[in-house]
């Protein structure tokens, strides 16, 4: 952790403080004003019970937020005292990684807007590590390319650590590498921004990622999980509509699991958040609900576009809504779908039960309307006896991820050079 982290993570932590005890207060003023039988505000009218409660209850409620807050920023403070001023970043260690990708997907997009050291820029990786796209830099990371290239992006609330596999189960980025030939990039990004702002910035980064790619790039693949699967399709409405020179490239874009048609738990949290505004007693919940990013907003009916930007309270957020964005044109597209179900085709896995986060039809685009996205017959996929996470590294999944992106003909062979030499580098996932 840097100095300028820790700093930022006192003032975090603190506003945090802060905000509980102002929604814990609002809801014991709720409680009060029902117990005394009058409205919220008792001042000047209510009975000298009733004032001097409120008077003694906001005290104190002002004295432990005002205490809490500057003891945790004065932590901060003294944390970055005892960083050195060369200390590696958090997002740098496994631990810190993933911590700063939950928060994230909470308060990223608070982050970001005040350019706080703990926002997580958008980054291509490798082996871990930011890896700049520059000429050089590349042909040092990849001095042995066959023109083909995977970028892979993941979902909500995590980082390009979540591709990294398991024990039992290598991870997809090396996999690619050995059987495909094909230079695999890992995505980081801040989960908590709008999904099409994040789509706009991939889009320039992919930009820059061809014009700089030794040797040139001829084939490029994106591949998203979840969240991930929306940011690739919002890069991709972002790159046709700017003219970008990747766009050219672009041979597949693979979604797993991704909520096209939006996600049933965002819209059940929108749901909760209505209820709860109806009584001033549990207006608290609707508070804690509304601190939801716009990151996670966005995912509610699958928003790719800027135009959708869902309310954070919504009475009814159910049905299919949005702005109708087909696939592009000229790109071989696919949908991979996961349910816990032992049989994917019966309704309760399609439509009720899912991945335990996304539907598989939501997964796989099957609107009834406008919103229905074109996938050809063998490119939308329903696994069955899965589930969300397993996407990033089930031998299944990758067994049909594998069949979708095999070499085009004429392609070097897998493991090759375009001159026919046996690739030197290997990717550490």
């Amino acid at each position: 952790m840097t100095p300028a982290e820790a700093r930022a993570a006192g003032v975090a932590a603190a506003r945090a403080f802060a905000g509980a005890v102002g929604h814990v207060q609002a809801t014991h003023r709720a409680v009060a004003a029902r117990a005394f039988g009058r409205g919220e505000d008792h001042a000047g009218w209510a009975p000298p019970v009733a004032w001097a409660h409120d008077r003694i209850a906001d005290g104190t409620y002002a004295a432990v937020r005002g205490i809490g807050s500057t003891v945790l920023r004065a932590a901060g403070l003294a944390l970055a005292a005892t960083r050195p001023p060369h200390a590696r970043p958090l997002g740098d260690h496994p631990a810190g990684d993933r911590v700063l990708g939950a928060l994230g997907g909470a308060f990223g997009d608070r982050w970001a807007a005040e350019r706080s050291p703990l926002a997580l820029p958008m980054t291509l990786r490798r082996n871990g590590r930011d890896l700049p796209v520059d000429g050089a830099a590349l042909r040092r990371a990849f001095p042995m390319t066959t023109g083909r290239v995977v970028v892979l992006v993941h979902g909500l609330c995590l980082t390009d650590a979540s591709w990294a596999g398991t024990p039992a189960h290598e991870g997809f980025a090396a996999r690619l590498h050995r059987d495909l030939g094909a230079d695999v990039l890992l995505l980081r990004y801040d989960t908590g921004r709008r999904i099409p702002a994040n789509g706009a910035d991939l889009a320039n980064l992919l930009e820059r990622l061809v014009a700089a790619w030794p040797g040139g790039l001829r084939e490029l693949s994106l591949v998203g999980h979840s969240m991930g699967g929306l940011v690739a399709r919002a890069a991709c409405v972002e790159g046709a509509a700017a003219g970008h020179g990747w766009i050219g490239p672009l041979r597949h874009v693979v979604t797993l699991g991704s909520p096209h048609l939006g996600a049933h738990l965002e819209r059940a949290s929108a749901t909760a958040s209505w209820a709860a505004g109806l009584a001033p007693e549990t207006r608290l919940v609707t508070d804690l609900l509304g601190l939801r990013s716009a990151g996670v907003l966005d995912l509610r009916h699958g928003a790719i576009v800027p135009e959708d930007l869902p309310p954070a309270v919504d009475r009814w957020p159910w049905g299919e809504r949005g702005t109708a964005v087909p696939l592009l044109e000229g790109v071989r597209h696919h949908a991979l779908g996961v349910t816990m179900a032992g049989d994917p085709a019966s309704w309760l896995a399609r439509t009720v039960l899912g991945d335990l986060l996304v539907t598989p039809d939501s997964a796989t685009g099957r609107a009834r309307g406008e919103r229905r996205l074109a996938y050809g017959e063998e490119d939308a996929v329903l696994l069955g006896g899965l589930h969300h996470f397993d996407l990033l590294h089930h031998p299944r999944v990758y067994a049909q991820l594998r069949r979708w992106l095999r070499p085009a003909p004429g392609l070097p062979a897998p493991g090759t050079t375009g001159d026919g030499l046996v690739a030197a580098t290997a990717l550490d996932a």
